[in-house]
């Protein structure tokens, strides 16, 4: 029913300022519980495995890169209707489990997102995300806590 009614889909990029309001409550409400969480699994987490899986480069990711580049995403996201993202650090496993060893694979995977969103638009691909089946993505869930309990 929902591919029947398919037609090309509407992104609403327009930039919208949050108020003083919305920062005041989104800082308290969100950032502040969320920091101790982000700073282990997002900074610290993940630097620790890049080090670990890419132990040739020097350095693979700083904290401080790392850090940055969550905040920037975040600040930048939330004027776009952007949900709160991380570089957590069981993507980082499961990608790298299912053979991903460079930036290319996460710039393809972004770039996959994107045209799903411009061919979908956001209600539909919404449509499709919740569709995605749960078993498929504990499966990946699971792939990606083995590799983080090995490393």
């Amino acid at each position: 029913e929902t591919w029947r009614a398919w037609r090309p889909g509407r992104v609403d990029l327009a930039p919208r300022a949050p108020s003083p309001r919305d920062w005041v409550r989104g800082i308290l409400r969100a950032g502040l519980p969320q920091l101790p969480l982000t700073t282990l699994n997002s900074v610290i987490s993940v630097t620790a495995l890049a080090r670990k899986l890419f132990p040739d480069k020097e350095p693979p990711a700083t904290r401080v890169g790392v850090a940055t580049s969550v905040g920037v995403m975040n600040v930048v996201g939330c004027w776009f209707g952007g949900a709160p993202a991380c570089h957590g650090a069981g993507g980082l496993a499961g990608q790298y489990r299912f053979g991903a060893r460079g930036g290319a694979s996460v710039f393809a995977l972004g770039l996959l997102k994107i045209a799903v969103a411009l061919v979908l638009g956001d209600a539909l691909a919404l449509r499709a995300v919740r569709a995605f089946p749960l078993s498929v993505l504990g499966a990946l869930l699971a792939v990606a806590g083995l590799v983080l309990a090995a490393a």
